[in-house]
C-alpha cells in the first residue's frame, strides 16, 4: 500500500530553488509526512517497518535512489527501450514529476499516469530528441547493460570523512547486532551477513548497523558507505573469495527469484524495466523470451550464476 504513496510523496517535493530537482528526505520525514496524511487507524506501528520495506523495494526496482544517512530521493526521469529499432512499450521510471511531460512530448494520447509509452512520435532520433526537450533520457537496454558499474570495492576517493565514532562503542547498539559481509559457498544473500565484535574487526570488512546504514572499516577508521557503493562491495567480495551468488532462474517461463536479493539500484532498474511482475510471487519477475540474454548478461557482469 505504500508504494505509491511514497513516490507520489518524493516527487511532489521539489527543490525550493529549483523545482526541476526532487527534494532529498530522510526516512523519519517520510514516515512523519506519510502519518500526517494517514488516518491514525491506518498508521500503526507496524507501519514504519512496512515503510521501511517499501523504501527497500523502490529502491530495488530503480524508483528511489538511497543515500547515506537513510535520505531518498527520486531518480532522475529516464524511458528505456528495447532497442533503437524496437521502440514498441516504452517504459517510464523515475521522478513523476516528468511522466506528463514525458506523454505530452511523445503525443501518447495515453492517461497522464499510465508508465507504459505508446508514442505517436516514430524513429528513436525523433523520440530521444523530443524527450531531451523536457529533461527525459531515453536508453536502450544495450547501452544500459555496457554502462552498468561492476562490483569493486571503495576507492580511496569514496573514504574521506570518516564516522566520527566507534559504531561497538554506541550505548543504544550495544544489544543489537552490527553485521559484517562474509560469503560463505552455496548460501544465499541474507544468510551471509554476520554478527561480529570490535575484536573480530579485520581490516577492509564491510559493516552494516542496526539503523541501516553500511560502514566500511579500513586502515584503522570506518566509513559510511552510499547503499550502491555497500552493495556493489558485497557482490566484490563474492567474487574474491569464489564464493558466486546462486540466482534462481526458471528458462521456460523466464521467472527470475529475487527473493532476499538487494542489486544495485541500476541492475534493480533494468531488470524491472525489463520484466513483469508474477502475481503470484513476491519478488519473482517474468521475461519474454527476446529478453532472455539480457537476464545473463547482467548477472554475468555481477559474477552470479543462474541456477
Amino acid at each position: 500500500m505504500w508504494f505509491d504513496k511514497i513516490i507520489l510523496l518524493l516527487s511532489n517535493h521539489r527543490q525550493p530553488n529549483n523545482s526541476a530537482i526532487p527534494m532529498t528526505l530522510t526516512k523519519q520525514q517520510i514516515v512523519s509526512l506519510l502519518r500526517s496524511s494517514s488516518s491514525p487507524n491506518s498508521m500503526q506501528e507496524r507501519s514504519q517497518t512496512e515503510i521501511q520495506q517499501a523504501l527497500t523495494e523502490l529502491q530495488a526496482r530503480g524508483e528511489v535512489y538511497a543515500g547515506m544517512r537513510n535520505r531518498y530521493c527520486m531518480t532522475p526521469p529516464t524511458v528505456l527501450a528495447s532497442s533503437k529499432d524496437n521502440l514498441v512499450g516504452l517504459r517510464f521510471r523515475g521522478d513523476r514529476a516528468y511522466l506528463p511531460l514525458a506523454h505530452q512530448a511523445l503525443k501518447t494520447e495515453q492517461s497522464y499516469d499510465a508508465l507504459s509509452l505508446h508514442p505517436k512520435i516514430h524513429g528513436f532520433d525523433r523520440i530521444n530528441a523530443c524527450l531531451n526537450q523536457v529533461g527525459i533520457r531515453l536508453i536502450t537496454v544495450a547501452d544500459s547493460i555496457e554502462y552498468l558499474p561492476l562490483p569493486c570495492q571503495p576507492s580511496k576517493a569514496l573514504l574521506r570523512s570518516p564516522w566520527l565514532e566507534n559504531p561497538f562503542f554506541v550505548k543504544e547498539w550495544s544489544e543489537r547486532n552490527i553485521q559484517q559481509y562474509i560469503p560463505r559457498r552455496d548460501t544465499i544473500q541474507r544468510n551471509r551477513w554476520t554478527s561480529l565484535s570490535y575484536n573480530q574487526l579485520q581490516d577492509k570488512t564491510l559493516l552494516q548497523l542496526p539503523t541501516g546504514e553500511y560502514l566500511w572499516f579500513q586502515d584503522r577508521a570506518f566509513y559510511e558507505l552510499e547503499p550502491d557503493t555497500a552493495i556493489l562491495a558485497m557482490f566484490d567480495k563474492d567474487r574474491k573469495t569464489e564464493n558466486p551468488l546462486k540466482i534462481p532462474w526458471d528458462v521456460q517461463p523466464g521467472r527470475l527469484n529475487l527473493q532476499g536479493i538487494i542489486l544495485p539500484s541500476l541492475y534493480a532498474q533494468l531488470l524491472w524495466r525489463l520484466s513483469e511482475p508474477d502475481s503470484e510471487r513476491y519478488r519473482h519477475r517474468l521475461f519474454e523470451n527476446q529478453n532472455h540474454h539480457f537476464v545473463e548478461n547482467i548477472f554475468q557482469r555481477l559474477g552470479c550464476i543462474l541456477v
